[in-house]
């Protein structure tokens, strides 16, 4: 029995340790099997304060950092040895957008996630995201711990 290749692995990341664990693994995956990568970080706007998400100012500031975050991965990946990579940005509730938005707009065959939210008692980032993730998604999923 052969390993299975992937050929586009999607990354669901934040800037926690467990988030960053999870794309340290993604890496290694797309350049294992010589994948696309495409590295996703999920913009909650539900986390801001009701003062910054109805400050257009402070809405897209905290935009403009998880875009340049996924700046800080894309380079990451590229200096690793990953030929193909891609960031993308999205917004909601994490599990439901990988599994309903982001998985049929850009079909990865390997979705690599967190285990748990960067903050558990007060961001739910990716912690019950995960398992949502794990259940429903149409791919193999790799639960990061």
């Amino acid at each position: 029995m052969e390993p299975k290749t992937f050929k586009h692995v999607l990354a669901a990341v934040d800037d926690s340790e467990l988030g960053q664990m999870t794309l340290i693994n993604a890496i290694h995956q797309a350049r294992e099997d010589d994948a696309r990568l495409t590295i996703l970080s999920v913009f909650e706007s539900d986390d801001l304060s009701v003062f910054d998400y109805f400050s257009k100012n402070r809405n897209q500031a905290a935009r403009d950092d998880v875009e340049r975050a996924l700046g800080r991965y894309r380079k990451l990946a590229e200096d690793a040895g990953v030929a193909n990579v891609a960031t993308m940005l999205a917004e909601g509730e994490p599990g439901e957008v990988i599994v309903k938005d982001v998985i049929p707009d850009i079909h990865p065959d390997l979705v690599v996630i967190g285990a748990h939210s960067k903050d558990d008692e007060d961001h739910h980032y990716f912690g019950s995201q995960s398992k949502y993730v794990a259940n429903n998604a149409p791919v193999t999923v790799m639960v990061v711990r």
